[in-house]
C-alpha cells in the first residue's frame, strides 16, 4: 500500500447575500466548494481563476485568502488522501452554469450550513461563523 501524497487544492468562497455556491457530484449527497488541483508551476490565484472558468465557465474575481483546510480522507477505492485546501473569497464576474457533466452547483443559505455534508467539514467551521465584511476587516 503506498502512501498518500499531498494535494494542493483551491477553492473558492462565493457568495450570493447569505447563499453559499456549492459543488456536488451527481448521485453524492455532499458538496465542496468549487475550485480544483493547483498545477505544477502555476500560481495560486491562477489556478483558481482557471478551475472556475473551467467548472462554471465565469471569470473569478478573487479577494482574499480566508482559511487553510488541512483535511485527510480514504476514498472508495481504500486509496489514502491527504490534501491542503486554500480557500479565497471570491465573485464571479458573469453568470455561471455547470461546466462540467458530472457535477451541479446550486446556492445553498449559509443558515443550512450546519446540515450540509459540506466537505471537508472544518470549512463550516469559518463559512458560518464570518461574513465577507469581517473577513477582510
Amino acid at each position: 500500500m503506498g502512501s498518500a501524497t499531498t494535494e494542493l487544492i483551491v477553492r473558492a468562497a462565493i457568495r450570493d447575500g447569505d447563499r453559499l455556491l456549492v459543488a456536488r457530484e451527481h448521485g453524492k449527497q455532499w458538496a465542496f466548494l468549487p475550485g480544483g488541483h493547483i498545477e505544477p508551476g502555476e500560481s495560486v490565484e491562477a489556478a483558481l481563476v482557471r478551475e472556475i472558468a473551467e467548472e462554471l465557465g465565469a471569470r473569478a474575481k478573487i479577494l482574499g485568502l480566508v482559511a487553510v483546510v488541512e483535511h485527510g480522507y480514504i476514498d472508495d477505492n481504500e486509496i489514502t488522501h491527504h490534501e491542503i485546501n486554500l480557500v479565497f473569497d471570491a465573485e464571479l464576474a458573469d453568470e455561471a452554469s455547470s461546466q462540467e457533466a458530472h457535477l451541479e452547483f446550486q446556492w445553498i443559505p449559509t443558515a443550512e450550513l450546519p446540515t450540509t455534508d459540506l466537505r471537508p467539514s472544518a470549512m463550516k467551521d469559518f463559512i458560518g461563523t464570518t461574513t465577507r465584511s469581517s473577513w477582510h476587516s
